[in-house]
């Protein structure tokens, strides 16, 4: 903050007052006013002459960080080998004796109609009760192709998405009451 000095008439300049920090807790307490800036220079000053006499070479701290990303390492790399051995034997296994069957029972057992209202249905339904509907996405494409099968699956997914938000609209007051209550 600045003001004019209206007192000093030769020279008519503005006049800045000085930031002093008190410390108390000694008597004199007129000695102890030191200005911030001097204070922080003396601060960091202690604060390097006392890091400097701490550190000679490796703290236990750095000591700890090296450590931390060894063991972090050699866990990333299990867990990558983990899923490498997953991808080439597992997935392959499931996909064989699990999803095949059972999308070849839908292919055999369902009309094309029926089988394109099944999936729609399941595509759309599926998420709004917290089941995959990815089976049925694949079942799709098999059956009807990428052309058909992907006109399928997008206008299916655009109820599936909707059909939340309008259930949720529907039911806004009482989920509003009993959230509030």
């Amino acid at each position: 903050m600045t003001f004019n000095d209206d007192n000093n008439d030769d020279e008519g300049g503005e006049v800045v007052p000085e930031l002093k920090l008190r410390v108390e807790g000694d008597d004199d307490v007129n000695e102890k006013r030191v200005s911030l800036r001097q204070r922080l220079l003396e601060e960091c000053e202690a604060e390097e002459n006392n890091s400097l006499l701490k550190e000679p070479g490796f703290s236990s701290q750095s000591r700890r960080s090296i450590w931390y990303w060894i063991k972090l390492g050699i866990l990333l790399t299990f867990l990558g080998l983990l899923v490498a051995v997953f991808l080439k034997w597992v997935g392959p296994f499931f996909m064989d004796k699990e999803l095949m069957p059972l999308i070849k029972w839908e292919m055999a057992t369902f009309s094309t109609p029926m089988l394109a209202v099944l999936i729609f249905a399941s595509v759309a339904l599926f998420p709004t009760i917290f089941l995959p509907s990815s089976p049925s996405m694949w079942v799709a494409g098999m059956a009807f192709g990428y052309g058909f099968g992907f006109l399928l699956i997008i206008s299916a997914a655009a109820v599936g998405v909707s059909l939340p938000f309008f259930i949720g609209s529907l039911f806004l007051h009482r989920i509003q009451v009993c959230a509030l209550s």
